[in-house]
């Protein structure tokens, strides 16, 4: 009887332990913190905001909005600060704006994490109103390799739209870019994109007229076309083309603002002896 009960306390003490590996072992999923991370968008009426929640505890915000007319026009404004969550809440701080009337600067606001996933996120305001955000990008599912590697940041394309008239005034097209790839298999390098794609696309874009792109919905109609037009040079691995930002603009000053503003930085050359942080 006695053997019989050591035996049995045996067999409990194993099958404990092997359910406490299993257990730690188990995948929680991510955190809160790591859901909220990334590009957020949301649109009210001719309102385009974008929010941008980064690793390093920053944010930046930036909107834009269309005409009264249906005309595509610049950047409204922007503004960036400081996050962190705090229970349930998602604390931001304002530090830059340069739009009081959407984010007051120096201002912290508290918003309650209604609900945050892979590809939605919904707050509630300190004013009781609850708005919903969709991921820009969607998170690499688990295999994929990561979004870097499937996404072609391209340089902004500036084009003098065509006219009808020889009187109508020059209008000219900015658009930055992504050109995401298909998923790419394990080990697969993705395809890079043959030199005379951008020809082609100038080519293309400089034949439209205003009225092609004067909204964003015409803009996503155009958007379809370069996909087609791009993905033979991109060996047919071309999933879609995402458009970052649009401005039809007719005058130069506010291309070379468009230009200034969304060309990549040069990768800074760090000489012998210097490291960086």
């Amino acid at each position: 009887m006695k053997k019989t009960l050591l035996l049995l306390m045996g067999t409990v003490l194993v099958l404990s332990s092997l359910l406490m590996v299993e257990g730690c072992g188990k995948d929680k999923g991510p955190s809160v913190d790591e859901l909220l991370l990334g590009s957020w968008n949301r649109q009210h009426k001719n309102a385009y905001t974008v929010l941008i929640l980064k690793a390093q505890g920053g944010w930046s915000s930036d909107v834009r909005m269309e005409g009264a007319h249906t005309r595509i026009i610049e950047r409204r404004g922007s503004a960036s600060g400081t996050w962190q969550v705090e229970g349930q809440q998602l604390v931001m701080t304002v530090v830059e704006s340069d739009m009081e009337d959407v984010w007051e600067k120096n201002k912290t606001l508290f918003c309650e994490i209604v609900e945050v996933n892979e590809d939605a996120m919904s707050l509630k305001y300190p004013d009781g109103n609850v708005l919903d955000w969709i991921r820009a990008q969607v998170k690499p599912k688990p295999g994929e390799l990561p979004n870097f590697s499937r996404v072609i940041k391209m340089v902004p394309l500036v084009v003098n739209l065509n006219k009808h008239r020889s009187h109508d005034k020059d209008r000219y097209l900015c658009l930055d870019l992504d050109v995401n790839l298909k998923k790419l298999k394990p080990g697969q390098a993705p395809p890079v994109l043959h030199p005379r794609a951008r020809d082609a696309m100038n080519l293309f874009l400089s034949s439209l007229i205003y009225k092609d792109v004067k909204t964003l919905d015409a803009v996503k109609l155009v958007t379809k076309d370069l996909e087609v037009l791009l993905n033979p040079y991109l060996d047919n691995m071309l999933e879609e083309i995402t458009v970052n930002h649009v401005v039809i603009s007719s005058t130069m000053d506010k291309v070379e603002e468009f230009l200034i503003e969304h060309t990549p930085q040069p990768p800074v050359e760090i000489s012998e002896g210097q490291e960086t942080e």
